[in-house]
């Protein structure tokens, strides 16, 4: 072989390397896509969630052209997946013990380690495990943002964060719906996990609406737990939880407290529960309580002069 033929056959292997070793910052995926598509764009998107990570580099975008079942997905670098309101809706039917979305990143490169997932609709139809598992393998310090998705009929939890490591959870403008275990755990197994919960709505789990514990520190706002054996179930030594316009309504329990756990209440109606508190809360003066069975402690904290009329 001559040293021109040598080249051309080098030039042709380049030019024949595989497309889908690329990535691009945005890819697109469609209910009438194929992830066979080398780059996932918006002319050609891929068809499923799993198909179009692979092509999206870290730190990109995987939005959503129209509505359609997009499938699981396991997510290991830093990405936004968007379920894109007003062209489409990012749709999982989780079954056979599943977990619709798995956050685990691992890789040290990885220097933003944030996850961002926005409208999503996550249905586990009575079958599925978990909508959202963040594993306990993620480094220090990875963010976790959920926003304006719906999570629906999981045989565990909605939302099961079980990280070794801490990092930062946000939950706003969410509901989650008929679990058979918590709606949200935040259960880390070391370092605690930083969690803001805002305009939350979960109804229906069969073991709590927002279980807490492993000193996790937890903000409440503007939320809803009802129908529930616990609406807020905040347990073990340093784990703490200020909840604020908080509605817990309907649930077995309204409120766990575990020894050596804090739970502050301010601004919120607790109404209809079974038991009002098993354990002790502070509660502010502008909570109203009314329609509970006796059960537990309320302390006042900031600016309050009456503890009556608790039930």
């Amino acid at each position: 072989m001559n040293k021109l033929t040598g080249l051309g056959a080098i030039a042709l292997m380049l030019s024949a390397a595989p497309a889908h070793a690329q990535t691009v910052t945005r890819t697109w995926v469609s209910g009438d896509g194929d992830d066979s598509s080398p780059l996932c764009t918006r002319s050609l998107p891929c068809k499923t969630f799993a198909g179009a990570i692979a092509k999206t580099a870290r730190d990109g975008e995987i939005s959503v052209l129209d509505p359609g079942p997009y499938g699981t997905v396991t997510i290991t670098k830093s990405i936004t997946i968007n379920g894109t309101p007003g062209a489409g809706y990012g749709s999982m039917i989780v079954t056979g013990g599943t977990t619709g979305v798995v956050i685990n990143i691992t890789d040290a490169t990885d220097t933003r380690r944030t996850v961002r997932l926005n409208w999503l609709d996550i249905n586990g139809a009575g079958l599925g495990a978990n909508g959202i598992r963040i594993a306990s393998g993620n480094l220090p310090d990875t963010s976790i943002v959920v926003e304006n998705t719906v999570i629906d009929g999981m045989t565990a939890r909605g939302i099961s964060d079980e990280r070794a490591n801490g990092g930062k959870l946000v939950v706003a403008d969410t509901v989650v719906r008929h679990t058979l275990g918590s709606g949200i755990q935040i259960a880390p197994t070391g370092d605690r996990i930083d969690a803001t919960l805002s305009n939350v709505r979960v109804h229906n789990a069969a073991v709590a609406g927002l279980t807490a514990n492993g000193a996790s520190k937890v903000m409440i706002g503007n939320s809803v737990f009802s129908g529930s054996t616990f609406g807020l179930d905040i347990e073990q030594n340093n784990t703490e939880a200020l909840a604020d316009n908080v509605t817990l309504s309907g649930n077995a329990t309204g409120m766990f407290v575990g020894a050596g756990a804090t739970l502050r209440l301010s601004n919120s109606n607790v109404a209809f529960n079974g038991t009002l508190v098993n354990g002790t809360i502070q509660s502010h003066s502008t909570n109203r309580f009314m329609g509970n069975g006796a059960g537990g402690t309320v302390t006042p904290f900031g600016v309050h002069t009456s503890a009556t009329g608790l039930q």
